[in-house]
């Protein structure tokens, strides 16, 4: 992760790869990591955008009713 950029965590990992596909497609580049291991989550991938772009992507998400467990900055 680095100074700008945004962590995505989803209930998930079909959540993440589903996440992934609907930021690509509204064009938002989004690396997929391991989440941290400081965060409890079902899912051991998460997503890492950058920090510019976070308001167009949870736009995009909230639009196509993916839910999101948390976000880091």
């Amino acid at each position: 992760m680095t100074a700008a950029s945004v962590v995505l965590v989803f209930p998930s990992n079909a959540g993440t790869m589903i996440a992934t596909k609907t930021l690509r497609d509204c064009g938002v580049v989004a690396k997929m990591m391991p989440t941290p291991r400081t965060v409890q989550s079902a899912a051991n991938l998460c997503l890492s955008i950058e920090e510019t772009l976070e308001s167009k992507a949870l736009a995009a998400l909230k639009a196509a009713n993916i839910a999101i467990s948390a976000v880091f900055r």
